[in-house]
């Protein structure tokens, strides 16, 4: 018989605070809040969206691209679930299943779009708190046309 893991108060906190940073993240991005949005990465992280046909890049470029999308993506909402979490001392890595729902600007008329994917991601504790170092985001649905 196997017995429920009991988790230690610093585990705890640990877990909250990661959970608030994905909370912070997507309230963020769907508000172009890119101040707020900046407590969620480190400065020196990487992003691979290469399952969605752009290179790798540092975090800089990706927000740089995230802000050029504010006059195309007119609304969007984003819901996760199933939060996957390893702690290892300062550094933690998570599986984070996403569900997007969004109205992009295309030619004129709003369209809607609906993307699954998997946020990746290897986090760090500094000293302002848990970051994102390094994520690869994976489409699970739709495939590309």
């Amino acid at each position: 018989m196997t017995t429920d893991r009991r988790y230690s108060l610093e585990e705890i906190q640990d877990r909250f605070a990661i959970e608030d940073l994905y909370d912070r993240q997507l309230a963020a991005a769907e508000a172009f809040d890119f101040e707020a949005y900046d407590t969620t990465f480190a400065s020196d992280a990487r992003v691979d969206l290469s399952d969605f046909g752009l290179p790798a890049c540092d975090y800089p470029e990706y927000r740089a691209w995230l802000a050029s999308l504010e006059d195309t993506m007119l609304q969007a909402q984003r819901s996760t679930g199933g939060l996957r979490l390893h702690l290892d001392g300062d550094r933690a890595t998570t599986r984070v299943p996403v569900t997007c729902h969004v109205v992009m600007r295309v030619a004129e008329e709003r369209v809607l779009t609906h993307t699954g994917l998997f946020y990746n991601d290897v986090l760090e504790r500094r000293p302002e708190g848990w970051r994102i170092v390094a994520r690869v985001e994976e489409r699970a649905w739709p495939e590309p046309d």
